[in-house]
């Protein structure tokens, strides 16, 4: 069996092996990954960590030792807590940037080591976390760092603050606390423990929608009792009652509530 590492800031995946072919997701910086076919241009990969399947090009794969591969997982990382941070490779001597979300081994003296490559790189001073009245230190921390996504435009498919859809939006919120979540929507609401009553939410619970056929198709952060964190043309604040979420800029309702589930 083949693997590979993400060192570029993000590889997109496609559905097909073609550029035409639509994005379903992107690696992040440090993102592991296993080669499951190889084709002339591309690789058909499956994540590491959540399972997520699709085509990338053959000329941004670093390959990586499967033993290489057992001890980069088992090392503690850091996950970018900020919109983006530069890396520097000194082999080559680039600079770019890494963004939210994407994770490294924790650097010793501003230097780590990964897929053969030894990058320096200068850690932000960590803020002691604002703790929000009435939630918990976890649940604070978790809505500040969604808080950051906060306008970044939507993007079917992205992960980045250069474009995010909802369900990346959910899945690298809950990175930031070591839980890891599937990639999309209609796995990610078979986790967690429902919750029926609106009185009865709280900071951190995700809340699915979904369209008239049942489908799951829409997933947010609800941050406290009447408002939720969520990925829809952009990353915003919205209005959520049990009948789903209702946009003051459209003065009406856009995502039918099927059910809320807590992680946390």
């Amino acid at each position: 069996m083949k693997y590979g590492i993400t060192h570029l800031s993000q590889i997109s995946m496609r559905e097909k092996p073609t550029h035409q072919s639509q994005l379903v997701s992107q690696l992040l910086f440090g993102d592991v990954y296993q080669v499951e076919e190889v084709f002339d241009d591309w690789l058909k990969i499956k994540t590491l960590d959540c399972g997520y399947e699709g085509f990338i090009e053959k000329k941004v794969w670093r390959e990586m030792a499967e033993d290489d591969v057992t001890e980069y997982q088992s090392l503690e990382k850091y996950v970018v807590p900020i919109v983006f941070l530069f890396v520097n490779e000194l082999k080559t001597d680039l600079f770019f940037p890494v963004f939210i979300g994407s994770s490294f081994p924790i650097p010793k003296n501003n230097l780590f080591v990964m897929g053969g490559s030894v990058y320096k790189v200068i850690i932000p001073e960590e803020k002691e976390v604002e703790k929000i009245s009435g939630l918990t230190d976890t649940q604070s921390l978790l809505i500040e760092f969604a808080s950051v996504f906060l306008y970044a435009p939507y993007l079917w498919g992205g992960r980045t603050p250069a474009g995010i859809d909802c369900s990346a939006f959910v899945q690298l919120v809950f990175k930031r606390l070591n839980i890891l979540l599937p990639r999309d929507t209609s796995q990610q609401v078979n986790y967690g423990t429902q919750i029926d009553f609106q009185s009865e939410w709280q900071a951190g619970d995700l809340a699915f929608f979904g369209d008239d056929e049942n489908q799951i198709t829409h997933v947010g952060i609800i941050c406290n009792s009447d408002t939720i964190l969520h990925a829809s043309g952009l990353v915003d604040i919205d209005t959520i009652d049990t009948t789903g979420i209702y946009s003051e800029k459209l003065k009406q309702y856009t995502h039918k509530l099927r059910v809320v589930k807590r992680i946390l």
